[in-house]
Formats: C-alpha cells, sequence, structure tokens
C-alpha cells in the first residue's frame, strides 16, 4: 500500500510540477542599420528551422518580435523559442544541429553575404520557466456568464 500511494504521489507530482515549459528568449541588437540583412537572415533560417521543428514536435512555439531600442533595453528584436517541457530544451541543440546541417549544408542564406556577426549582436539570453499561463477561448464554445 505504502509502494502504491509513494508511486501515485510520484505520478501526480510529475503531471503538476514536471510539465512546465521552458522558454528562451535571444534579445538582439541589429547594428550599422543593416535592419533588412537581420531579418532576411530569421525569415529564411531561424523561422524555417523552427518551422521544421514545429513539425515534429520538438518545440512547442516560437515568436520573433520587434522593438524600439531606448536607453533602459537596447535591443530591435525579441527572439522566443518555447519547449513543452526540459526535456524537450535539453534536446536542442542536437537537434537544431540536425535540421540545421539537414536543410543548410551548403551554409545559411544571407543577404548580401553578410554574417549574423556583421549584422546582429545578441544583448543577453533569458531562459525562463513557466508558472502558469492561459490562453484565449475566442472562438471556441463557452457558457454565458463567469464560471
Amino acid at each position: 500500500m505504502r509502494c502504491f500511494l509513494l508511486i501515485t504521489f510520484l505520478v501526480i507530482a510529475n503531471i503538476s510540477f514536471g510539465q512546465s515549459s521552458i522558454t528562451t528568449i535571444d534579445f538582439v541588437k541589429i547594428k550599422h542599420n543593416k535592419r533588412a540583412e537581420a531579418l532576411y537572415f530569421y525569415e529564411n533560417n531561424w523561422k524555417v528551422f523552427r518551422d521544421i521543428a514545429l513539425k515534429n514536435d520538438f518545440i512547442k512555439s516560437y515568436k520573433l518580435l520587434t522593438t524600439v531600442a531606448d536607453s533602459a533595453a537596447n535591443f530591435d528584436l525579441m527572439l522566443i523559442t518555447e519547449y513543452a517541457d526540459s526535456t524537450q530544451y535539453k534536446l536542442n541543440e542536437e537537434r537544431f544541429q540536425q535540421i540545421i546541417k539537414a536543410t543548410r549544408p551548403d551554409g545559411l542564406k544571407l543577404l548580401n553575404e553578410l554574417k549574423p556577426n556583421d549584422f546582429r549582436q545578441i544583448v543577453f539570453f533569458k531562459r525562463t520557466e513557466t508558472l502558469f499561463s492561459a490562453e484565449s477561448t475566442k472562438g471556441k464554445r463557452r457558457k454565458k456568464g463567469f464560471e
């Protein structure tokens, strides 16, 4: 009986606490007004790789956000990749290397032959863990009033 209770507790704990998603965010500064080169790079490489990863359930989601750099936050882009759990996150480097080798065996697609270090600087990187979240239910059948 004690063994059963212990196993039940561990399963519930894993479901409740072990399933939080991991999100990584790269904060990117575009250098030397090379916005066209940066956006071309991200659309033709970063996005392509993440579309493949999404299709293969290697990641949960991704976003590329643009912002206006200011004195408090000196970056122009935020590259966000969400992983379903820590296991997916731990495998990300290996999986993305496989995707890159299969998709771009001759190298990355670049605009004006500029290498990434010529048009962008990763100001900083953050890894986050979701504590709680919600998504819109718009379009789904809902009860009237509050629940």
